[in-house]
């Protein structure tokens, strides 16, 4: 986990060295991460509108649930312009860094750049799901924290050698060519290999999920949410392992035999 904070400082510093544009995209990280607190959000208020459909009065029953479709027009508006304002930031702090740099060497800056703001702007959301889970169990919250702490020291580990990989497999030696299948492979096995870990470490928490709910420590509603929100935290892990890996195989400061 430290060696991927790491890194992604380092590439983050490399790519941006300087500019008001780093704040931009830490501003459209914290973004991401508040989409994510407001879809676990209508979740909650979905599932309470399904539970307790006959506490409601019938008018305030019609307003909830138009405040729910509102709420959730709402989110993905938001996370449509937030991705999609992404584009402009990263082209205006290219435009401003000024780098004299061949064709190559800009198409792969872009792909390290877009895989970087995906991980962070994940980042930011695990920890905002992380809050959320300490608002409605504690308990819950403190075993999800142990679980994701292992998968992404696991995510970290195969991180670290798809570095090393990716490399020398932009550094080949002379004489010698690298295959398309070679580089997409290694990629697609390690980000697979993340996910695989991500799901075993999903079936643990839904395993004491069940049983804190079996026990009545956790309310059906709130069930309800925390399950869905560690599919939500499975799928960003899982995407999270992808765009490590892609990142690993553009990454622009590693020289490339190919560049040359």
């Amino acid at each position: 986990m430290l060696f991927i904070a790491r890194e992604m400082i380092a590439g983050f510093r490399h790519l941006f060295p300087h500019g008001r544009f780093r704040w931009v995209l830490v501003a459209l990280s914290l973004v991401a991460a508040a989409i994510s607190v407001s879809e676990l959000l209508v979740m909650k208020f979905f599932s309470t509108l399904v539970l307790h459909e006959g506490d409601f009065d019938q008018r305030l029953l019609v307003l909830a649930i138009a405040g729910f479709f509102i709420f959730f027009v709402v989110t993905r508006v938001g996370q449509f312009f937030q991705r999609n304002y992404r584009v402009k930031a990263l082209e205006r702090a290219f435009s401003r860094a000024k780098k004299e740099r061949s064709t190559k060497e800009e198409n792969r800056e872009w792909a390290m750049a877009f895989e970087l703001s995906n991980v962070m702007s994940y980042g930011t959301q695990l920890v905002a799901i992380l809050g959320f889970f300490l608002i409605l169990n504690p308990v819950m919250s403190l075993f999800n924290l142990l679980v994701i702490l292992v998968i992404l020291e696991s995510v970290g580990s195969i991180f670290k050698k798809q570095l090393a990989v990716h490399a020398q497999l932009n550094a080949p030696q002379p004489g010698t060519k690298v295959k398309p299948h070679q580089r997409h492979g290694a990629r697609i096995k390690a980000a697979e290999t993340g996910s695989l870990i991500s799901g075993a470490g999903m079936l643990a928490i839904l395993a004491l999920l069940l049983y804190l709910s079996i026990q009545g420590d956790i309310t059906p509603a709130n069930t309800l949410v925390m399950f869905l929100g560690a599919r939500l935290q499975n799928s960003v892990i899982n995407n999270t392992s992808q765009s490590l890996m892609k990142y690993a195989r553009n990454n622009s400061r590693v020289s490339s035999h190919d560049d040359e």
